[in-house]
């Protein structure tokens, strides 16, 4: 038998029933309440999605917030509606099994005015724009190269997304985390803290980051005190806020807009990822051009090399030809050969006064042996005198071997084929030659120093 404190633990009869047969049943309820089947429901625009089956938006008050649906075929007669429009939607209230909640399927919409947020958000808009907050030419450059990055955001999804996309695509980025509310009361002064922190860490870049959100959530980065923070900082900032449909006055002062902080991220990577190839651009360029000169040079020094081989031959050539002249000169003046043809000369003499009389003969003998005599000792001198000049024609002769200076460590020195006689004839920077013994030598000229 079961005691009172039985009956007081015993849980009260209920039906067990499947989760699409309690939809079902409550589908069935909205459609037996008719002020269901159509009605007109008042509120103010925060979301607006197109979708391809239609268009989804959110209604809002002080109070709730209720998602709508409108087809395109209905969408497309529906009147302008910006974020924060003040309109009364009216449609049938239909349960969306599929995500477990109720919506308005908008058939068609009435303009009543505009919402409070948009409001205030035109009229920060349009004073912000009197003071040039706005302009392009205030906005500051981005780094093409940021090595450090001041992140100012929430923890959660948008944060962690930028932090994944930065160590995936630009690992050599430091990152600094600057933590701060995003959404609720007192968000905007918390944000404009949170950059003028960021700002004092001396970063090259500050993103201003959130991961999406209602219209109402977001209008903290509309407020005054986040738009001031973003005009005073000395860093350039990107944001990345929201989606690709909400656009904030943060994004209007910031010097960068991204549309997710994802996308911040790959801004920031996709500077260096440029950098890099413009380098690798450059290298190239770089080798080509490099290429070109050593081409141009050697072209250069073969030609110089193969005129100063033209040159410095005619100029033995010319020396070959001067030795030659020299020694048929030499050869003509040899005293040797003069003794030998005054020796032939008195023979005929000596032939010609053996006809003569005995007494005449002697006579004429002593006068041939004196001059004879006389002849041998001018020959004597003679011969000392021409090889003192032949050894002196023989000096001069070596010393004019273009040779043989080379050979006590002289050079040739040439530029533009032709040989450089003073320092004057050339200027620092310019390529000369030098023929050495063995060999020959390019220099470049670093200083020139005249005489005086």
């Amino acid at each position: 038998m079961k005691t009172s404190a039985d009956d007081h633990n015993a849980k009260p009869a209920s039906v067990v029933v499947t989760v699409g047969e309690f939809s079902e049943r409550l589908k069935e309820v909205f459609r037996r309440v008719h002020a269901f089947e159509y009605i007109g429901i008042s509120g103010e625009i925060s979301e607006w999605t197109p979708r391809s089956n239609g268009v989804y938006f959110t209604l809002k008050d002080p109070h709730a917030v209720l998602q709508c649906f409108a087809h395109h075929s209905r969408a497309q007669a529906f009147p302008e509606l910006p974020r924060g429009s003040a309109i009364v939607a009216y449609g049938k209230v239909r349960l969306a099994q599929w995500r477990s909640r109720y919506e308005l399927v908008v058939e068609s919409v009435e303009l009543t005015g505009i919402g409070k947020l948009f409001q205030q958000y035109e009229e920060l808009k349009a004073r912000f724009r009197s003071l040039g907050f706005f302009e392009r030419s205030r906005k500051r450059s981005i780094p093409s190269f940021p090595n450090v990055v001041a992140l100012v955001s929430a923890s959660g999804k948008g944060a962690e997304d930028f932090l994944k996309t930065m160590e995936a695509r630009a690992p050599r980025v430091r990152v600094r985390f600057i933590e701060t509310r995003v959404q609720g009361l007192g968000a905007d002064v918390d944000i404009a803290e949170a950059l003028d922190r960021a700002a004092a860490l001396n970063a090259d870049v500050i993103v201003l980051a959130r991961g999406g959100g209602s219209y109402e959530d977001l209008f903290a980065f509309n407020c005054e005190p986040v738009v001031r923070a973003i005009m005073r900082s000395k860093t350039p900032v990107v944001t990345g806020i929201g989606h690709t449909a909400d656009h904030h006055l943060a994004d209007e002062v910031a010097d960068f807009e991204c549309e997710t902080p994802s996308n911040a991220a790959q801004f920031i990577a996709g500077l260096w990822q440029a950098g890099e190839e413009r380098l690798a651009r450059l290298r190239i360029h770089l080798a080509g051009e490099m290429r070109e000169i050593l081409t141009d040079s050697m072209q250069r020094a073969d030609r110089a090399d193969d005129a100063l081989a033209v040159a410095w031959q005619r100029a033995v050539g010319r020396r070959r030809e001067r030795w030659m002249l020299l020694e048929r000169s030499l050869s003509a003046h040899n005293p040797v050969a003069k003794v030998a043809r005054q020796a032939e000369h008195f023979m005929e003499l000596k032939t010609r006064l053996s006809g003569l009389p005995t007494h005449q003969l002697a006579q004429r003998q002593r006068a041939v042996d004196a001059r004879f005599e006389r002849l041998a000792s001018l020959s004597k001198l003679i011969l000392s005198q021409r090889e003192n000049q032949l050894a002196l024609a023989a000096g001069r002769l070596v010393s004019s071997d273009p040779e043989k200076p080379l050979e006590r460590g002289y050079a040739i020195v040439t530029h533009a084929g032709r040989a450089l006689r003073s320092a004057t004839q050339v200027s620092p920077g310019e390529t000369i030659e030098a023929r050495l013994f063995a060999g020959t030598l390019e220099a470049r000229v670093e200083k020139v120093y005249a005489d005086g």
